[in-house]
């Protein structure tokens, strides 16, 4: 094997440092030079490693200007260093190298839904689930820019279509809060048993449930839900609040 394909074999196993070592020695024998910066960057990258990866990532897109993955992995460093303009022109570049990168197409929408730019980031998120329908991580953070535009109707779509796809604790919990805000407290209440039955170390969601049963004037109930969120977060002081609130009163 060439100190390529040692260094590509390292990578897949996540041995990142044998890895780096190897496609070193394989720049140096100028061997797949443009891929070897790219794996020495990526190997970079998963180390945390981001200024050193843009550096690699960046001497292969010069030796090869139209590897769309060049550009990817570029725009994901950009985005660990809090650089959100230059990631989005790095996916920008992917989407013009290939247009039905439906990732490239979320991961814009991500970092422009960091940038609070909601309507810009459910275009993004549109366009990626025309080309893959199936991609679950976008109608979730889709739906998550419709809480934000309070567009509650649509974002429970996206949850739902979430939950139907793969269920996951995280969605129950925010649809749940969505339904909370719209009053509609017996599915908020539903949902966040679900969130606990999948993860019953989500303090959030035994907090919310507590909010909920006091909200019903079940004010037993409600303590019970406090105080489980504290058993699993002792410095949450919002349970803290609520519970020494509702346990005055009933002394």
């Amino acid at each position: 094997m060439s100190f390529y394909e040692d260094g590509s074999q390292y990578l897949r196993k996540g041995q990142y440092r044998k890895a780096i070592d190897y496609f070193t020695l394989s720049i140096k024998r100028q061997i797949e030079v443009a891929n070897s910066y790219f794996g020495r960057g990526l190997s970079q990258y998963y180390m945390k490693q981001n200024t050193d990866a843009i550096k690699d990532f960046d001497k292969a897109i010069e030796l090869d200007e139209k590897n769309p993955n060049f550009y990817f992995y570029r725009g994901m460093a950009n985005f660990n260093q809090y650089n959100p303009t230059k990631a989005a022109e790095n996916f920008d570049k992917v989407i013009e190298i290939d247009p039905n990168s439906f990732v490239a197409y979320h991961q814009k929408g991500y970092v422009l839904m960091n940038l609070n730019k909601y309507d810009e980031a459910i275009a993004c998120f549109n366009k990626a689930l025309e080309i893959n329908p199936e991609y679950e991580s976008c109608y979730h953070n889709r739906a998550f820019c419709y809480d934000q535009l309070q567009e509650f109707d649509k974002a429970i779509g996206d949850y739902s279509k979430v939950i139907e796809m793969k269920p996951h604790f995280l969605s129950y919990y925010n649809r749940g809060n969505t339904y909370f805000v719209l009053n509609d407290l017996e599915n908020a209440l539903e949902d966040f048993n679900q969130s606990i039955e999948l993860n019953p170390n989500h303090f959030l969601s035994y907090y919310n449930k507590g909010a909920i049963l006091e909200k019903l004037d079940k004010q037993e109930e409600a303590i019970e839900e406090y105080k489980k969120a504290l058993q699993l977060n002792p410095e949450f002081y919002l349970a803290a609040e609520r519970l020494a609130q509702l346990e005055n009163h009933n002394s």
